[in-house]
């Protein structure tokens, strides 16, 4: 196979701009967990590794473990008890909460949502407890209604995310029954900004 001149060119270009580390503007290698999290990361390793393949709290490696657990990190202080955790709210001032209607108090974020990782969409947990006690698998991968791995399911009715906890709703109950209904997103009508009250 024969290369043209322009192709050698190219080949020449990417070796002297990029070595083996990166164009000259980008030299190295990626930052690690233990870069992005600090010390932290010296003993949650797992959880920071994990985070970190998430692109970190939101989306955003610039919350470092400092931004929300506030302590004195100094190595030999470190110990039992040593964190802070802030409410949502802290940063959140618009979040709501789903009101459970049997319970009559608002759910806390942290039963639906986690601050860590998660490879579900919008920080959804992988695992929720239900109002029964019985903690279940979640999987949220597509923002869609009525659909596998989005509010509801539709191989493994009952298993959505909205549905899951559902067992006195006319639609999309936890049981899989429940009354045909729309199959758009359930947050088009029930907005989290509303604790998914019906608009």
């Amino acid at each position: 196979m024969k290369l043209s001149a322009f192709a050698i060119g190219l080949l020449v270009l990417f070796a002297v701009g990029c070595g083996s580390h990166g164009s000259p503007q980008f030299s190295g290698q990626p930052a690690s967990a233990d870069e992005a999290f600090g010390q932290c990361a010296f003993c949650h390793n797992t959880l920071a590794a994990s985070l970190f393949a998430a692109g970190g709290h939101g989306g955003s490696l610039d919350l470092t473990c400092e931004s929300c657990h506030e302590q004195d990190l100094t190595p030999g202080f470190v110990g039992p008890g040593h964190r802070s955790i802030p409410a949502c709210a802290d940063c959140h001032t618009q979040q709501m909460t789903h009101h459970d209607p049997e319970a009559g108090t608002a759910m806390a974020c942290l039963v639906c949502h986690t601050p860590h990782a998660t490879a579900n969409l919008r920080q959804v947990r992988e695992s929720i407890q239900i109002p029964s006690g019985e903690t279940v698998p979640i999987v949220f991968t597509n923002e869609k209604g009525l659909a596998d791995g989005g509010f509801a399911s539709v191989s493994h009715p009952g298993t959505g995310v909205c549905e899951v906890c559902h067992t006195t709703t006319a639609f999309y109950r936890s049981d899989g029954t429940g009354e045909s209904h729309y199959p758009y997103p359930c947050v088009a009508c029930h907005p989290h900004s509303q604790a998914f009250e019906p608009q």
